[in-house]
């Protein structure tokens, strides 16, 4: 296929002169022709050509401007400059600009047409399906932490099932870590149980290697993979701060995305967890003032050790008509932070005590609809309708308020 090139030239003689140069022979062919400097911008952001061949004479944007603002608005485009002088403070200038070659307007078309395919190459290469993956965050792998300034508020039970609901799009793809060292609830939640711990294998090989972890993973029929930290109560540290950096980077390795339960308490080794997670998520509810007052000094606490505002979100959980605290209060005690909503469920006990998300036992209801759209922001597929309102209690309990 030939390469397309836009050539931009004041001069008509000029122009006309390199159009059929570089146009002899069918290995190039000329899109647009264009006068000026904006003409050549305007062209190139319409046609999308290949290669964009600039004089550094052009009237009112000169070609080197042109070349750059080519690079900032036009990425795809190759621009080529063409120089009446060559030095090498000019050549530097241009390469710092992104221009991608300087060259001489004695330059032969044989020479100008093999740059040209050259470039066109390069950016076929940088437009092919595996470079655009590679561009596209949404496919990045993510640890997702869930926790909250207290406990009771509904940590387990989000974190379990935003793994069994990110499994349905991605399953095998998920992994649902128990960071709790003591009384954790995962593999209750699921009912499963560990054959090995995180403890096991940390007292095993403290040195972690990668394939031994395979051996400490417990499959669940939704498409979610678990570990278990511990299932007898252990110390606080029963895992290394380095022991769990490595094998949360093993994992990013082998999965779109980790989910942590983790425990509400900060200390070593769940404040360096939070530093490698991309997403935090900060469970509470509507039941008492002291929740909310406790998660907006976490928050506040985490702004100030420098994470991220973006990556926070607060998930207020049990939502219904009935809450003890007025949504609009707590909106004001987050203002400027996205709230995302879960509707309180009377099944939920007994989806807990059954040993089945709910979002398996009850897919139709309202916690289910909610869980997914907190989990497709997790993916970052939420879209600005969503933000208004999360869920239709949430419309209802706003309206009562």
């Amino acid at each position: 296929m030939a390469a397309r090139v836009l050539i931009a030239e004041h001069n008509l003689e000029s122009r006309n002169r390199m159009r059929e140069a570089v146009g002899e022979g069918g290995r190039v062919e000329i899109i647009g022709m264009a006068r000026d400097g904006q003409e050549a911008i305007q062209m190139a952001l319409k046609l999308q050509p290949d290669v964009a061949i600039i004089s550094d004479d052009l009237p009112g944007i000169p070609g080197i401007k042109t070349c750059e603002m080519l690079n900032a608005i036009a990425p795809d485009v190759m621009p080529v400059l063409v120089s009446s002088r060559q030095d090498a403070a000019q050549t530097a200038n241009a390469m710092q600009l992104g221009i991608r070659a300087v060259v001489s307007k004695t330059s032969s078309a044989e020479a100008l047409i093999s740059l040209i395919e050259d470039l066109a190459e390069i950016r076929n290469r940088r437009l092919s399906k595996e470079i655009q993956e590679w561009k596209d965050a949404a496919r990045f792998p993510k640890i997702v932490s869930v926790t909250g300034a207290k406990g009771g508020v509904g940590k387990s039970t989000i974190a379990v099932n935003l793994a069994v609901t990110l499994a349905k799009r991605l399953p095998r793809k998920i992994a649902l870590f128990d960071l709790y060292t003591q009384f954790g609830d995962v593999s209750t939640m699921l009912n499963v149980v560990p054959k090995h711990t995180i403890t096991d294998l940390f007292s095993a090989s403290p040195e972690l290697d990668a394939e031994m972890v395979k051996d400490y993973i417990t499959h669940h029929p939704s498409g979610v993979d678990v570990l278990v930290t511990a299932v007898e109560p252990s110390p606080l540290n029963a895992v290394g701060v380095e022991f769990l950096d490595s094998l949360l980077y093993t994992l990013k390795n082998n999965y779109r995305y980790i989910v942590i339960d983790m425990p509400h308490m900060l200390q070593e080794l769940t404040f360096s967890t939070l530093i490698s997670s991309d997403e935090i998520l900060l469970i509470a509810n509507l039941l008492d003032v002291t929740t909310i007052a406790d998660t907006k000094k976490l928050y506040d606490t985490l702004l100030k050790e420098h994470f991220i505002k973006e990556n926070i979100k607060i998930v207020l959980n049990r939502e219904s008509r009935i809450n003890r605290l007025n949504l609009r209060d707590v909106e004001r005690v987050f203002s400027g932070c996205r709230l995302y909503h879960l509707a309180n469920d009377n099944g939920m006990t007994t989806a807990v005590n059954q040993g089945t998300p709910i979002v398996l036992t009850a897919p139709d209801s309202s916690f289910a609809h909610d869980m997914l759209l907190l989990a497709n922001a997790v993916m970052g597929l939420d879209n600005a309708a969503d933000n208004k309102t999360i869920s239709v209690i949430h419309k209802l309990f706003k309206k009562a308020a």
